[in-house]
């Protein structure tokens, strides 16, 4: 699959985030996507909004890898 693009940071500006709110164009599946390795800035329960196919991911673990997100609307 293709590595997601246009991803955006739709809460940017909250210095004390727990979660991350993204969007962009591209499934979760490549594993050295930045949503899937970065678990500093994508931790558990972020959420991300794959505006190519409205599918909608949660992050339920943080092993870095693909399975860590799950799609709630497959």
């Amino acid at each position: 699959m293709a590595k997601i693009t246009n991803l955006t940071v739709l809460n940017p500006g909250d210095k004390t985030r727990m979660i991350t709110f993204a969007s962009g164009n591209g499934a979760v599946a490549e594993t050295d996507d930045p949503i899937v390795t970065d678990v500093t800035t994508f931790p558990a329960a972020s959420q991300y909004t794959d505006l190519t196919n409205g599918k909608h991911y949660v992050r339920i673990a943080t092993a870095k890898a693909v399975a860590d997100w799950a799609c709630l609307n497959a």
